[in-house]
């Protein structure tokens, strides 16, 4: 069994108070669940500036650190949700998640590969998918539209990842599609999904949390079963859940086994 969390923090225009809002749910969820092995923050858990300049972090900036410091002081492994930085030698900065691990390490990172709408014109896209090793299990960090697009999942699945963290920025009205997308790419891989969501208001869009930890519930083969648990919708909040590792690997390996490759198929045009 894995101990897996989201935190939903609140955004306030302040930013050290958002820095504040992370720890004080950190040191809630621990003091709740003090098994917990890697929590997952959200996509955005920063204000945004309309001066556009002021949303850019230099590599391994302050919001870096700040994570990193986090990790070390409550041994915790965490996933640092998304960080917008300039890298040398790039024109166009990145969206990127860190791992740090509970000594407070970075052991990697990764770069968001689907860039949503505007994004597109100001970032750069990786084309690097990278599976993370814990020490009992490995993963993937998924980042908000890369879970849009069944390949990514797909890719993660077929190559030893084992739990896809999914760190999220999803408006209000976008939840029912993200629901789906969540759950769709939990069933079509039988992998477990952890997606952490932003909670706030800025800009006039609306952010309204319901990160998701989805997986399996025990001993279903077939059909599969979904367990979803949801942290609050519209408040701040946190939530944890165990994974049964081994079991969605069976499920998981039955239904790759059960796949048909593109390569395999004919395509015919029929035409009256």
């Amino acid at each position: 069994m894995i101990n897996v969390a989201c935190i939903q923090p609140q955004i306030f225009l302040n930013k050290h108070k958002c820095y504040q809002e992370v720890e004080n749910l950190l040191k809630n969820l621990l003091k709740e669940n003090g098994n917990c092995e890697i929590i997952c923050l959200p996509e955005r858990w920063i204000p945004y500036s309309k001066e556009r300049s002021l949303n850019f972090q230099k590599e391994r900036g302050q919001d870096y650190h700040f994570i990193q410091k986090l990790a070390g002081e409550y041994s915790i492994n965490l996933i640092s949700g998304g960080i917008w930085e300039k890298r040398p030698k790039f024109k166009n900065p990145f969206i990127t998640s860190y791992f740090f691990n509970e000594n407070g390490e970075e052991i990697g990172r990764q770069d968001k590969i689907h860039l949503y709408s505007y994004e597109r014109k100001t970032f750069k896209a990786s084309k690097n998918l990278n599976i993370f090793k814990l020490k009992s299990f490995n993963f993937a960090i998924l980042i908000c539209f890369d879970m849009a697009f069944f390949e990514t999942p797909r890719l993660a699945s077929e190559n030893e990842a084992e739990i896809l963290f999914s760190p999220t920025q999803i408006r209000d009205s976008g939840l029912f599609n993200w629901d789906i997308y969540l759950k769709a790419r939990a069933l079509e891989n039988r992998i477990p999904v952890v997606a952490s969501n932003t909670y706030g208001e800025f800009f006039n869009r609306k952010f309204s949390g319901k990160s998701k930890i989805i997986t399996f519930l025990p001993e279903h083969y077939s059909p599969s079963l979904l367990k979803v648990t949801e942290a609050p919708y519209s408040s701040n909040g946190f939530i944890h859940d165990k994974i049964d590792i081994e079991f969605a690997n069976k499920l998981r390996k039955q239904r790759l086994n059960e796949k048909v490759e593109k390569s395999e198929i004919k395509i015919n045009i029929i035409s009256p």
